[in-house]
């Protein structure tokens, strides 16, 4: 009887240190799974993290790259994106004849020697937008200046809006043939799309235009235009210019004129076929 309840003493015994055994073993494991656990997810939110910090990095560039070509893009000079057309633009009215086309290169070059245009798309537009709004029909010794368009620029969308931004502000204004000639005659080393013409020639200081003045023998400053003997005076310049301002005045009631009033024989031509038909 001793003996039984000895073995099964020991027996419990045995038993409750084996618990206790599994016990610390599964704790044991457990805790190691859960380490295991946190540096799977430690992992996981490092790889999350590197791939979130790559995605933003991205699109910071991508930014930085879009500003900067909004930024380039505002700096380029529409007179950069123009190209030499072929043919006319078709609203290339009131356009000057060849006899024309002459006095007005004549006249941008002495304009240019007196520092009296404007150059390039930027520039006019910004001048004419400086003239006052139309109150009546200017003459030719009220005009607050003369535009100069070519007519072979593409895109035409470059110098469309050129004919009603001189009309609202009076200024009188004609189409040429080529934009390089316009260039050349403007004193430039490129085709130049619009030029427009200030009714004031000034005298350049004789410090400043040095070798380009001459005195006569009265001893008015007077200047040479590319070399030619023919001297020009700011007061000649003027008369010059008054001139060509009422030609265009003349062309622009002659050629423009009727199509606004829808009376030109084109238009009369085309309806009368709508009509017909």
């Amino acid at each position: 009887m001793a003996s039984d309840e000895v073995k099964k003493e020991k027996k419990s015994k045995d038993k409750s240190e084996k618990d206790k055994k599994d016990k610390k073993h599964s704790e044991s494991a457990g805790i190691t799974k859960d380490k295991k656990d946190k540096k799977k997810d430690k992992a996981k939110q490092d790889k999350l993290a590197r791939a979130l910090d790559a995605h933003l990095q991205a699109d910071a560039a991508a930014a930085v790259e879009e500003s900067g070509a909004a930024a380039a893009a505002a700096a380029v000079d529409p007179e950069d994106l123009v190209k030499t057309a072929e043919e006319l633009v078709p609203f290339a009215l009131p356009l000057a004849d060849d006899k024309t086309h002459k006095k007005i290169y004549k006249l941008i070059k002495k304009g240019a020697k007196l520092k009296s245009i404007h150059r390039g798309v930027k520039e006019c537009e910004k001048a004419i937008r400086k003239c006052p709004l139309k109150k009546a029909a200017p003459s030719s010794s009220d005009a607050p200046g003369l535009v100069i368009i070519a007519g072979d620029i593409s895109p035409m969308d470059v110098i469309m809006h050129f004919p009603i931004l001189c009309e609202e502000h009076g200024v009188p204004y004609l189409y040429v043939r080529s934009r390089a000639d316009l260039g050349v005659a403007a004193c430039t080393k490129r085709a130049t799309s619009v030029v427009m013409l200030k009714p004031e020639g000034k005298k350049p200081a004789a410090d400043a235009a040095g070798k380009n003045n001459k005195k006569n023998k009265d001893g008015d400053d007077e200047m040479n235009v590319d070399g030619d003997d023919k001297k020009v005076s700011p007061e000649e310049y003027l008369e010059s210019w008054k001139d060509l301002v009422k030609l265009a005045q003349k062309q622009w009631h002659v050629q423009v004129e009727p199509w606004v009033k829808g009376v030109h024989p084109l238009q009369i031509a085309a309806s009368s076929m709508v009509a017909s038909s």
